[in-house]
């Protein structure tokens, strides 16, 4: 699994969630649009929003959703966080190969012929190839791609975006991405499903609630105050 990818986005997916604040992300979840996603008949959803929303956190709750919901040898559950900060680790070939390793864990075997076969790297059509065959073991299958507009390289956004997609005539392949609002990338997704993220007043109050402790005494021992600093953060929040 190290050969395929070195990358581990099951261990960012768990630092993620658990910075989440309990209760926030559930208007999400219960949105016509996820639970169409969800149960198959729409079969791309894509979620923008601008800058500081909680794209990444609604990303991590959708999969800790899916993955607690759907236990089945016959599900599959992968998942990218796209970042600025790792521009190295973001061709086609090394997302891709990510995507594949999380979905090869289950059948070691195809890993093992890719390696037996080649020893070096696997080329991005060997992984392409063995990506078709994994998902053809699989009866349902969720693809989760966060931060699509932090990919720089535009050659893997678009290949993220175009052979994801192809994928789905072969398969029952569900896919999510997320984005900031940029034309390009906003122009891909014209005839699919749209769920724009936005921080709402609920689970910003969930989060300034859970870090009351942290506020000076004064503010604690006030619940006036208290209520004040609660609606003054929602109301200058606006979305984020």
């Amino acid at each position: 699994m190290e050969w395929l990818s070195p990358i581990d986005f099951p261990a960012q997916q768990h630092d993620i969630i658990s910075r989440r604040q309990e209760g926030t992300g559930q208007w999400f979840l219960d949105t016509p649009e996820f639970k169409r996603w969800l149960e198959g008949s729409d079969k791309t959803l894509f979620c923008p929003g601008i800058p500081g929303a909680g794209k990444t956190m609604m990303s991590a709750i959708a999969i800790d959703h899916i993955c607690r919901t759907t236990r089945s040898d016959d599900i599959g559950v992968a998942y990218v966080f796209c970042s600025y900060k790792s521009q190295l680790d973001q061709s086609a070939t090394s997302l891709f190969a990510a995507l594949l390793k999380q979905l090869v864990q289950s059948r070691p075997d195809i890993a093992h012929e890719l390696h037996s076969k080649r020893g070096s790297k696997p080329s991005f059509s060997d992984i392409l190839q063995a990506l078709q065959s994994v998902l053809s073991a699989y009866a349902t299958i969720f693809i989760v791609v966060d931060a699509l507009d932090e990919c720089a390289d535009k050659d893997a956004r678009g290949k993220l975006i175009d052979k994801l997609h192809e994928l789905q005539a072969r398969a029952d392949l569900r896919l999510i991405f997320t984005s900031r609002f940029i034309p390009e990338i906003t122009r891909k997704f014209q005839s699919k499903s749209t769920l724009e993220v936005r921080a709402s007043e609920e689970d910003v109050k969930h989060f300034v609630t859970g870090q009351i402790p942290r506020l000076p005494g004064c503010i604690q021992r006030d619940e006036k105050l208290k209520f004040a600093v609660q609606n003054k953060i929602v109301e200058a929040s606006d979305g984020m």
